[in-house]
């Protein structure tokens, strides 16, 4: 399948809120990726096949350092590579604007996204107890670039 990988503009909104919904148990009001669009820190991206988008990356590069807060992607294009492909691109992106490290934390149950981020060289350095909501840990994940 042909991907399209493109920074997010305001007209996408509305399709990152749909796959965010559909990904998240306590999914981040559209408010938090207007003001994501316009943090000179920030970066969205989105994946698209033809002119519909099925997944997005939020990051921020900050100090030599990429910080990957959220990838998704709808259920109907789940366990294609489409992940692997936006996290692929975030690091590319954050080689070129001089980045070395690469942190993310994940829930202790989502084991594909800590499959996904371990095949891309991310390793768990610590536990954050009980950092969700509803009590569930995240793994606090570091790669180098």
């Amino acid at each position: 399948m042909d991907v399209l990988i493109a920074p997010a503009t305001v007209a996408d909104l509305d399709a990152i809120d749909v796959i965010e919904q559909h990904s998240f148990p306590r999914p981040w009001p559209r408010s938090t990726f207007e003001r994501e669009l316009i943090n000179e820190n920030a970066r969205i991206d989105v994946a698209r096949i033809a002119d519909t988008i099925i997944a997005f990356n939020n990051y921020w590069i900050v100090a030599h350092e990429l910080h990957i807060l959220a990838i998704a992607t709808h259920p109907d294009h789940r366990r294609h590579g489409v992940g692997r492909q936006l996290l692929a691109h975030a690091i590319a992106a954050a080689g070129v604007a001089g980045c070395t490290l690469a942190t993310l934390e994940v829930r202790r149950g989502n084991l594909p996204a800590i499959a996904m981020y371990a095949r891309a060289g991310f390793k768990v350095t610590h536990v954050r107890a009980r950092y969700y909501h509803d009590d569930e840990d995240a793994l606090v994940m570091l790669a180098t670039i």
